[in-house]
C-alpha cells in the first residue's frame, strides 16, 4: 500500500478541516468547555483564525486534523475564561418608572399625529390609497391585492411606491404650511 506524500496528506487534512461537520464540532467543543452561547460564535471565529494562522506549521504525520483543531479550541477557550476573570462589568440598578402611561400632553400629541396621518392618507388618489391601506395597514399581501384588482403585481408595487412618495409630499407640504403659519403669527 502506497503512503501519501506529505503534500497529499496536507491537502486531505485541509479538506477535512473545513467540512461542515468539523465546524459544528468546534461549536460543540466550545459548549462543553463552558463558553456562553452569546460568545460562542466569536470564540469559534478566533479558533478558525488561529487554525488558519498556524496551518503552515501543521504536520499531518503527527496526528489527525480533528485532534489538532481540538487542541486549538481548548487553548482559545482557556484564554477566553482567563480574560473573563479579569473583565469588570458594572451592573446598574433598574430605574424606577413612576408611571409608564403617557401624560395628557403626549396623548393629545399622538392623537393629533394620528388624525393628521389619516387626513393625509385620505388626500391620496383612491387607487393609491387602496394599495397603501390594504397592504400597509391591513396586512394584505401584494399578490392578493394584484389578484383582487386584476393587475400585474409590478403595477401594484409601483402604485404603493407612488402612494408613499405622495404621502411624504403631503406631509412635507403640511409641515411647511404649519411653519409658515407659526412664523406669520396671529392674524
Amino acid at each position: 500500500m502506497d503512503r501519501l506524500s506529505n503534500e497529499d496528506e496536507r491537502a486531505a487534512a485541509h479538506a477535512r478541516l473545513f467540512c461542515p461537520a468539523l465546524v459544528r464540532a468546534v461549536l460543540g467543543w466550545l459548549r462543553r468547555l463552558g463558553i456562553p452561547r452569546c460568545h460562542r460564535t466569536d470564540v469559534a471565529g478566533q479558533v478558525w483564525l488561529n487554525a488558519w494562522q498556524s496551518w503552515p506549521r501543521f504536520e499531518p504525520k503527527r496526528g489527525r486534523t480533528e485532534r489538532w483543531l481540538n487542541a486549538i479550541t481548548v487553548h482559545v477557550a482557556s484564554h477566553y475564561h482567563e480574560r473573563m476573570r479579569h473583565r469588570r462589568e458594572e451592573l446598574i440598578d433598574l430605574i424606577d418608572v413612576a408611571d409608564p402611561a403617557p401624560d395628557a400632553a403626549a396623548t393629545m400629541e399622538s392623537d393629533s399625529i394620528r388624525a393628521g396621518a389619516i387626513d393625509a392618507v385620505n388626500e391620496l388618489e383612491p387607487k393609491l390609497r387602496f394599495v397603501l391601506v390594504a397592504h400597509d395597514l391591513n396586512g394584505v399581501s401584494m399578490a392578493q391585492i394584484a389578484e383582487e384588482v386584476g393587475l400585474p403585481r409590478s403595477v401594484i408595487y409601483k402604485r404603493r411606491t407612488k402612494a408613499i412618495r405622495a404621502l411624504r409630499d403631503i406631509i412635507r407640504l403640511r409641515d411647511t404650511m404649519e411653519d409658515f403659519d407659526r412664523r406669520a403669527g396671529p392674524r
